[in-house]
């Protein structure tokens, strides 16, 4: 019997000095608050405002030898205004992943990879303030096609040089259909942005195809997209963005346009210009203005904000 256990322990004794020669575990806090007074464009009254999505967050990683790095992150959501947390709490990423040469492979809620290499680079306003534009997801008219996180999925994300690849794809939802799956890739060279997006929910034919191009020519940088699918119910959606971004002292002129039409009628027509204001690498000053023609009332929205994230 000890003959036989004799290899399993010159194994284990491989793997502890494998171990012991591994990093030490590295855990961040991060986050960010944003807190703003305002109003949303359709929305009535003043507010307190928090488009940006404040957040309190855990990741960490370790090399746990093999040419191998585990690590986790787990992100709570919060409404400064009242100091309530999002339900669920754990309503950014989720997750544990393995990465190596191969890739990184990530298990739980995470972004949708359509999402991260194609609608999120299509916004100048990086989906904050009031000037955020849900419509690169195909949001509009009630409905969202895309998603921006996914649960209970499984994604692999690569790298080759300037081109970024990720695949996704999850488990059937509990009131049936079929997993939902999507993928992006994005080619980022110079100051050139290209991404491409596409998902599918698992609903119906229920599907989300989206791409990018932006261009930073230093003076200024030039933001464009397009989306185009159908929802649950059938019905087609088409998005375009167009936008701008233009370094001024400390701080960034930012403006957009975002149409959304849902089966043939817009239903958006969002129009944004604001100033973001960097007081250190932490804290930013914003001011925003928009205007969505096709509010229903109160078409004009504002804010007057802080961010300070760390």
């Amino acid at each position: 019997m000890t003959t036989s256990l004799r290899p399993l322990s010159v194994l284990a004794l491989a793997l502890l000095a494998s171990a012991a020669r591994a990093g030490e575990p590295s855990v961040n806090i991060y986050g960010f608050v944003d807190v703003a007074v305002g109003k949303e464009a359709g929305q009535s009254g003043t507010h307190l405002l928090d488009d940006a999505g404040s957040r309190l967050g855990f990741k960490g990683e370790q090399d746990v030898g093999h040419g191998l790095t585990a690590s986790f992150q787990i992100e709570a959501r919060f409404t400064p205004q009242t100091g309530e947390a999002s339900t669920p709490f754990w309503k950014g990423g989720a997750y544990g992943a393995l990465a190596g040469d191969f890739g990184k492979v990530i298990a739980g809620r995470w972004w949708s990879q359509a999402f991260l290499k194609s609608q999120f680079a299509a916004d100048p306003f990086g989906e904050a303030t009031v000037g955020l534009n849900y419509g690169t997801v195909g949001c509009g008219g009630g409905t969202c096609v895309g998603a921006f996180w996914v649960n209970n999925s499984v994604s692999y994300e690569n790298s080759f040089g300037p081109v970024s690849v990720g695949v996704q794809v999850a488990e059937k939802p509990a009131s049936g259909g079929n997993s939902p799956v999507n993928g992006g890739v994005s080619f980022a060279q110079g100051g050139l942005y290209v991404g491409l997006g596409y998902e599918k929910s698992g609903q119906g034919d229920a599907s989300w195809s989206s791409g990018t191009v932006n261009y930073d020519f230093g003076a200024a940088k030039l933001y464009s997209g397009y989306g185009t699918g159908k929802d649950n119910a059938g019905a087609s959606h088409r998005n375009a963005i167009v936008g701008i971004d233009v370094p001024i002292g400390d701080g960034h002129l930012i403006g957009a346009y975002d149409q959304h039409r849902v089966a043939g009628v817009t239903v958006t027509s969002k129009a944004a210009l604001g100033y973001q204001y960097n007081l250190n690498k932490n804290a930013k000053l914003f001011a925003t203005i928009a205007d969505d023609a096709k509010a229903a009332a109160n078409k004009t929205g504002y804010d007057l904000g802080l961010i300070y994230s760390w």
